[in-house]
């Protein structure tokens, strides 16, 4: 891929656009393995021009091929995604497993495949004409002016009484936040939310998207960027899951210490940039030291906390009976559709991570009948409260405001915050 992106970069330099000023070069392979480019050029009935793409589609159709292997676009400073228009003339002569690479001048490229690229939207982030031209930290700055960095929470399935319980709220929706995704699936409002919990400032996300709802798993790249523009420094991760255990019920809490990745899918594919290591080391996703103050805030607040190993499927379908039973062969304490992803991109991006499953149901072979979002959800909510307690009580500690004190007796030995 490293000869598309110079291949574009060279090319987005001859680039017309004098009345947008938003240059775009675009590289592509053929599956005879050769390259084709082609840049944008714009004239007096902008946008009426000629895109990047469909000249490097000219240029193959011209020398005589007809088949595109995979595709790269180079816009402006963020990953730039081919319009409709081009969509479709690239799936004239690609197939759905296509790799479509869309880069950034700053390095960052995230990779679809044509089949997962065709639902995302394009817009030009300096037109000016959506209202989201800005920055994403940018704006979530100017709308909450005293966040200075710290906490960061992501919400899931049925947990968005947990961003109610904040004070001083300030609410942004994620359409108003450029790179953002939007959820489509019930119990993720879609919001940033900023305020305080025990005087402690936090920032929840609340909802999340899924790869089952047909975003790339680099969707959650941007929002995670923006956690780390915003001096977030810890994410702490929840979601739903079922249980391979028959201790852990319906409404327990589980500190998640490690992961299996069964998605089939990473966050990391295809990036190209200086923002963190290409190889990431993952031997410790989960911080070791926010889990030990979220496990000493469980025993103050009286809330029972087990510890354990999350699987992560790609959903939508729940598993199936021999499906659990292999993944508890393979060290599995509890199974989900989501947080890995974002845990990835996390320490990608540098913040430190920790991870709270809320048992919602038994998992598939284990449950006395049928499974479905709707138990979920409720389960969801019934436990939001018990995962509210604990905040109160580990949020100080891990913001460094103060050591987690028993509430019914003497202040115990103060618990340090994680590293900075």
């Amino acid at each position: 891929m490293k000869d598309l992106l110079e291949a574009a970069r060279r090319v987005r330099r001859r680039a017309w656009a004098p009345y947008s000023g938003f240059s775009v070069g675009a590289a592509l392979r053929t599956a005879g393995g050769r390259i084709h480019v082609g840049c944008n050029i714009e004239n007096a009935a902008h946008p009426e021009g000629l895109c990047a793409e469909a000249a490097a589609i000219a240029a193959m159709v011209a020398a005589g091929e007809r088949r595109i292997r995979e595709i790269l676009v180079l816009g402006g400073a963020e990953p730039c995604a081919p319009c409709g228009g081009c969509r479709q003339k690239i799936a004239e002569f690609a197939p759905p497993e296509a790799r479509i690479h869309m880069a950034g001048t700053g390095g960052v490229v995230e990779t679809a495949t044509l089949a997962e690229l065709l639902p995302r939207a394009f817009a030009l982030a300096s037109s000016g004409n959506d209202g989201k031209g800005e920055d994403a930290a940018a704006r979530i700055r100017a709308r909450a002016p005293g966040w200075r960095g710290g906490v960061a929470l992501l919400l899931g399935s049925g947990l968005g009484a947990i961003a109610e319980a904040l004070a001083e709220p300030v609410r942004i929706p994620y359409a108003e936040l450029e790179g953002f995704p939007r959820p489509t699936v019930a119990g993720h409002a879609g919001e940033v939310v900023i305020g305080t919990l025990e005087e402690v400032p936090l920032l929840c996300l609340s909802g999340r998207v899924h790869l089952y709802e047909g975003k790339g798993a680099a969707a959650v790249l941007p929002m995670i960027r923006t956690l780390r523009d915003l001096d977030c420094r810890l994410l702490i991760v929840t979601n739903a899951v079922g249980s391979l255990r028959p201790d852990l019920g319906p409404g327990s809490l589980l500190l998640v210490r490690d992961h299996i990745n069964f998605q089939g899918r990473n966050p990391l594919l295809g990036l190209a940039d200086a923002e963190g290591p290409p190889f990431l080391d993952l031997s410790t996703v989960y911080d070791e030291a926010a889990a030990a103050v979220l496990a000493a805030a469980a025993a103050r607040a009286g809330v029972p906390l087990e510890a354990g190993t999350y699987l992560a499927t790609l959903g939508p379908c729940f598993e199936t009976p021999a499906e659990i039973r292999a993944f508890r062969v393979l060290g599995a304490d509890v199974v989900g559709m989501s947080l890995v992803p974002e845990a990835i991109a996390a320490r990608h991006f540098g913040l430190r991570v920790a991870a709270l499953a809320i048992v919602t149901n038994p998992a598939a072979g284990l449950a006395p009948g049928p499974l479905s979002h709707a138990e979920t959800l409720a389960v969801g909510r019934a436990a939001a409260e018990r995962l509210l307690a604990l905040l109160r009580v580990a949020l100080p500690v891990l913001a460094g405001r103060s050591p987690a004190r028993r509430r019914d007796g003497p202040a115990g030995s103060p618990t340090a915050p994680p590293g900075g």
